[in-house]
């Protein structure tokens, strides 16, 4: 009976508790799909964090010069891995550039080589010396650990025009066959330009500050640049990528994740703090009461009756009543519990004197529809079970 009354109160309070619970999933999802498309806009809108990156808008990026170039009518290309570079479109008048030399490993300067010996100039910006060396063997080179200021040209070419200024140099270089050299000191140079084995033009600037944001406004950092990168209609900027990068320098890479992961980590927390907000259950205030509690029988019967009532469901109570009279009268004539209720009716007929019909009435017909017909089935179940036990 207890699971019986049970599932009653389940069935009466479920029409008011849908849609609550419906408004709330709503909620929740229109929470995550908005948290999604916030934190998915702000990962486009850094673009890359890369070190002289194309994309890459702060002050260590290159995205500057990329831009300037566009607004020029440049083509600018971002290859990003050894894949992406070989599958560029690169002819005679395109110029192939990298700024990031330190993420190559043998094999993928080879690939360069060979993708470059199509265009119509290769330029790197200070270049590693084992990237050189593999490059141009006869170019010698030569760091400035502290770097050299205020550099003045005496040279002047297409790309660098006399008393132009370089406000830095971190590396220079040397090529008995070097076409030009400029920005030079003790005999290196700032900005070579040379040839090599299966390559047109070779173009070596040593200096970051010619690419990065925060200083190609400076001097004429960005002027130089410039005149390097623009000599075709097709810049392809080419930026190794992880399976690019050589197993010595793997430690040293920025980060082995994508760029998303971060803003998928902030989204997965959020939705696990929705869902426990969602599914939590909400108790109320700690109640101190004296131990041991003794609780009535009679205190649950009463409680189910009161939900029944309000329910408003007498037929859903009749049935109950009825069930458990046909089990108790079952057991007092030696019956089955399973026994029909036509069997079970006429046993009881035959014990009691009464009409056959009446018994059928009473265990097996109607349901009542109202609390007074509800009533008057349960006095006439309970005379009836009092009546089989005196018999």
């Amino acid at each position: 009976m207890t699971t019986t009354l049970w599932s009653g109160a389940q069935t009466a309070v479920s029409a008011r508790t849908g849609g609550r619970r419906w408004w709330r999933i709503a909620l929740v999802a229109a929470i995550v799909i908005g948290a999604a498309l916030l934190l998915g806009r702000s990962g486009q809108a850094v673009g890359s964090t890369a070190a002289y990156h194309p994309n890459n808008p702060t002050a260590g990026g290159s995205q500057a010069i990329a831009r300037v170039l566009a607004a020029r009518g440049v083509e600018v290309i971002v290859a990003e891995g050894e894949g992406a570079l070989l599958h560029a479109p690169i002819d005679g008048d395109t110029t192939v550039v990298v700024t990031n030399t330190s993420d190559l490993r043998e094999d993928t300067v080879a690939s360069l080589i060979h993708a470059a010996g199509k265009a119509e100039r290769l330029v790197l910006v200070r270049p590693e010396r084992r990237v050189v060396r593999a490059i141009a063997p006869t170019v010698s080179m030569e760091e400035v650990p502290h770097g050299q200021d205020a550099l003045i040209s005496t040279c002047d070419t297409a790309d660098v025009h006399r008393d132009d200024r370089l406000t830095r140099s971190q590396s220079q270089y040397r090529d008995s066959r070097a076409v030009s050299s400029c920005f030079v000191n003790d005999g290196y140079a700032v900005y070579l330009t040379t040839s090599a084995a299966g390559l047109s033009d070779l173009v070596l600037i040593g200096s970051t500050d010619t690419i990065s944001n925060a200083r190609t406004a400076q001097s004429d950092n960005g002027a130089v640049a410039l005149r390097a990168l623009g000599h075709s209609a097709r810049v392809v900027w080419y930026v190794p990528d992880l399976r690019d990068v050589p197993p010595s320098s793997a430690a040293q890479t920025e980060s082995f994740t994508p760029r998303w992961w971060g803003p998928m980590l902030l989204l997965l927390l959020f939705t696990a703090l929705a869902a426990f907000w969602w599914r939590g259950r909400r108790f109320g205030r700690l109640v101190v009461e004296p131990l041991p509690v003794v609780v009535r029988a009679i205190e649950t019967t009463e409680s189910r009756s009161r939900m029944y009532h309000k329910a408003r469901d007498s037929a859903r109570a009749g049935a109950v009543l009825r069930d458990a009279s046909r089990r108790r009268l079952a057991a007092y004539l030696g019956l089955a519990k399973s026994t029909p209720p036509d069997l079970l009716a006429e046993a009881v007929a035959s014990a009691t004197g009464r009409q056959l019909n009446e018994i059928r009435w009473l265990l097996d017909e109607s349901l009542p529809q109202t609390d007074p017909a509800l009533l008057d089935l349960a006095a006439r179940l309970a005379a009836l079970e009092k009546e089989i036990r005196r018999s």
